[in-house]
């Protein structure tokens, strides 16, 4: 058993004061997007949620020539990190289970800086699983997952939660949750029915600023701008905000002077190839940061296959062969394999001239409706 001094515990709950986080993201809160967020002045980042039983138990590699660490399972990636975010991010955990949260915890608490149990996820798979949401239904399983984690890991736990309609409820259960020696609890300050398009409810975070202090209270909801983190302290009282919708439209978010969707796509497409991130995953989170779905680039990047397409979508042509494409590996980029071996065919064949790409028909990586983050 672990449990953390007075005055460790102390610093922990420090590193959650006065801060602007990336929130947790299915999909798109992967290694470039945090790494991206970190370069441009968040302060931590978290991880997608990634369930207990997936990491438990891994296998740990490192790529000796990007840095990257990855975690696999039956030849499978289902987490991966880097050295430069070690001290910044925060492991967002899906469970039900304290014994095998625990095992998950273990698993990865020496590249993280902290792990976060996710109790406020709405999604189907999660609350049929007796994850996310519904564990704030359950609250003794809840708080025994909890305990479990901060009695017996060497790194911060803390917890996301959502409001319910009824304010007691939701100050009793953050009593409880606080009781349990986390060192910080987010607040997603929307119901577990509420969609994104409705206004956060800030105004409920205020009673629960005061309930626990001094406990780290981190607004989520409705950070869109750089403009509301300080309007959003002043209003509610939150020690820190986090944002989630507000780094897809644009990673800069966090600086107060933030570039072009166009700049910021680059570096992430960059940031992307030096970590050999899936092209699957690195096309779905760049169509969705345009918002504007006619641009001129947006219908290219959406054309493109491979990554030496969407380079030269981007203008970055040069990258791409100069350092880009000896990080990625043929797996994360399978059509690059595919596409030369076309490409050499066609330029056999007399009088070959199309060049005409087809757009990304797979559903997978190309984004249908815009993001709900």
């Amino acid at each position: 058993m672990t449990v953390p001094d007075s005055e460790k515990h102390q610093a922990w709950q420090d590193r959650y004061r006065n801060g602007y986080f990336l929130a947790p993201m299915v999909r798109v809160g992967t290694l470039p997007m945090r790494l991206l967020s970190l370069h441009y002045g968040a302060d931590l980042v978290w991880t997608c949620e990634i369930i207990d039983k997936s990491i438990a138990n891994c296998l740990r590699t490192v790529n000796d020539q990007t840095g990257v660490i990855s975690y696999s399972k039956d030849g499978r990636e289902i987490f991966t990190t880097h050295k430069d975010e070690k001290s910044r991010v925060v492991f967002q955990m899906g469970s039900a289970s304290p014994d095998t949260a625990l095992e998950a915890a273990r698993t990865i608490e020496n590249d993280v800086a902290g792990i976060d149990l996710n109790c406020g996820c709405p999604m189907k798979f999660s609350v049929q699983g007796g994850m996310g949401a519904a564990l704030m239904e359950d609250p003794d399983r809840l708080c025994a997952i909890l305990e479990a984690l901060v009695q017996n890991v060497s790194v911060p736990v803390t917890c996301k939660i959502r409001v319910f309609d009824d304010e007691e409820k939701t100050i009793e259960l953050a009593r409880r949750i606080a009781a349990t020696g986390i060192s910080a609890l987010t607040v997603h300050c929307r119901t577990r029915y509420m969609r994104p398009r409705e206004k956060a409810m800030w105004h409920r975070l205020n009673r629960i600023v005061d309930e626990l202090s001094p406990l780290p209270v981190i607004l989520n909801g409705d950070i869109c701008h750089f403009d509301d983190v300080q309007k959003a302290r002043e209003s509610t009282g939150a020690t820190s905000v986090m944002t989630a919708r507000g780094a897809i439209a644009n990673p800069s978010i966090f600086r107060k002077e933030s570039v072009s969707v166009l700049e910021a796509t680059v570096e992430f497409v960059k940031t992307a190839m030096r970590a050999s991130n899936s092209y699957a995953n690195t096309k779905y989170t760049v169509l969705l940061m345009y918002t504007d779905t006619k641009a001129p680039e947006y219908k290219v990047l959406q054309a493109s296959k491979c990554y030496e397409a969407m380079c030269g979508a981007l203008g970055i042509t040069e990258f791409y062969h100069a350092e880009g494409k000896l990080c990625v590996t043929d797996r994360n980029d399978p059509m690059r394999v595919k596409q030369n071996g076309a490409l050499g065919k066609r330029s056999a064949v007399k009088n070959e001239t199309s060049t005409d790409v087809q757009p990304e028909s797979d559903a997978a990586e190309t984004p249908t409706k815009r993001a709900k983050a």
